[in-house]
């Protein structure tokens, strides 16, 4: 996250509840108006970042079955 979306970030977490869910609510709809292309540049972005950082050993595989396994208990 870069310096500027950190400061924003702190800024909303530091408004009262209602202002920071009518926020939530206005920037989840503002996904809504993205088109199919737009948000798949979005996660190939956010994949190759998280590869890049498997590489670099900042982040760890994990079995899919693992994660699979995990998914469904905390949907029980």
């Amino acid at each position: 996250m870069n310096a500027e979306l950190t400061d924003i970030r702190r800024k909303v977490l530091a408004l009262p509840m209602k202002a920071r869910a009518e926020l939530a609510e206005q920037l989840l709809a503002s996904l809504d108006e993205a088109d199919g292309q737009e948000i798949e540049d979005i996660w190939i972005d956010e994949a190759e970042e998280r590869y890049q950082a498997y590489l670099k050993g900042e982040i760890t595989a994990r079995p899919f079955a693992d994660v699979l396994r995990e998914a469904k208990e905390k949907l029980r």
